[in-house]
């Protein structure tokens, strides 16, 4: 059982070593590691091959700058293993990562979701670590069983990323999977969507094996363009619609949108500007979808009560003003 281990690399001298020694010291040893360095200014393609000449599992591949989804779709094209993970070149896995992933038995058309530290920056130079509420959990009885452990990942917002995963090569090929390289923005969670819409089966690992650095200022964390966001969530509630997820993942994508127009919002420099009134539009659209998918059963927390709370009461009068007004007005 070879698993395929992808590492776009792009300027990650700092913590690529430590990315790299983690993935060589894997309790489960069948595996190759293949870095695909995109175009890095620093040292990190002199530290990329430097190790590939240590260990031969390690395959390394340069390329021009074109972005992660070009190096993860160059990576997937090189890769030979029965299964694929992805990891960042800032992150780290304990030991037991891959042998958590191979002790799931999955085959073909399924997916392991494994759970993850996600350490922030702290007060001192101890980070903060956050530990996400994944259980233990194993479906193999269809695709529309899969889906309430997909809407419980959502829900806990662990879903999207690739790095918590372990996909079938063969599904991916099956279905010519690839990322969108037009896409800067949520690109994993698209690709991911894609996957599930033809899983049968489906585990997740409550016990955390990956490392998630949060680094303020990279590409992940920097503020996101409001039309861009507004595109590309369109885009994944359409994936979710058209790919046959049930209501309550169309229901909790919509949730996830309104929360995002709504922070958009409050991040406005001007109320009364022209990405102002196409977020309030949007906003009010986005509430008649919501709407549209809620089912009383699916009103499980502190948080879909606030929003279905917010949400009648911004979009009372159906006036982008009022929407302002309730968004923009009260955070100034």
């Amino acid at each position: 059982m070879l698993i395929s281990v992808i590492i776009p690399v792009y300027n990650a001298e700092k913590f690529l070593p430590t990315c790299i020694e983690s993935v060589l010291s894997q309790t489960f040893r069948d595996f190759e590691l293949l870095l695909v360095n995109d175009g890095s200014t620093d040292r990190s393609k002199e530290i990329c091959l430097r190790y590939a000449a240590r260990d031969s599992r390690i395959r390394f591949f340069d390329c021009p700058n074109r972005g992660v989804s070009a190096a993860r779709n160059l990576g997937l094209d090189q890769a030979r293993g029965e299964f694929v993970v992805f990891m960042d070149s800032d992150d780290w896995v304990v030991p037991e990562h891959l042998q958590q992933f191979a002790r799931s038995g999955i085959g073909e058309n399924g997916i392991v979701f494994t759970n993850l530290f996600e350490e922030r920056p702290g007060s001192s130079e101890s980070p903060r670590v956050r530990i996400y509420a994944m259980r233990d959990l194993r479906v193999t009885s269809g695709h529309a069983e899969c889906m309430p452990v997909i809407a419980e990942l959502l829900r806990h917002r662990c879903f999207g990323w690739t790095w918590n995963k372990m996909f079938s090569r063969a599904t991916i090929e099956r279905f010519g999977l690839r990322f969108d390289e037009s896409l800067h923005y949520a690109e994993d969670e698209v690709f991911t969507i894609l996957y599930c819409a033809h899983i049968t089966h489906i585990v997740t690992c409550a016990t955390p094996t990956y490392h998630y650095r949060f680094v303020p200022g990279s590409l992940l964390h920097r503020r996101i363009d409001p039309q861009t966001l507004i595109r590309t969530r369109l885009k994944i509630i359409r994936l979710f619609e058209t790919n046959g997820y049930s209501s309550e993942i169309l229901y909790l994508a919509n949730r996830t949108f309104f929360s995002r127009l709504r922070r958009e919002m409050r991040h406005c420099e001007k109320w009364n500007s022209e990405t102002a009134d196409i977020l309030a539009f949007n906003i009010l659209c986005n509430w008649e979808v919501l709407k549209k998918y809620y089912r009383p059963e699916f009103r499980q927390s502190f948080y879909d009560r606030k929003i279905l709370f917010l949400g009648g009461l911004i979009c009372l009068f159906k006036s982008p003003f009022w929407v302002k007004l309730m968004i923009k007005g009260f955070h100034q």
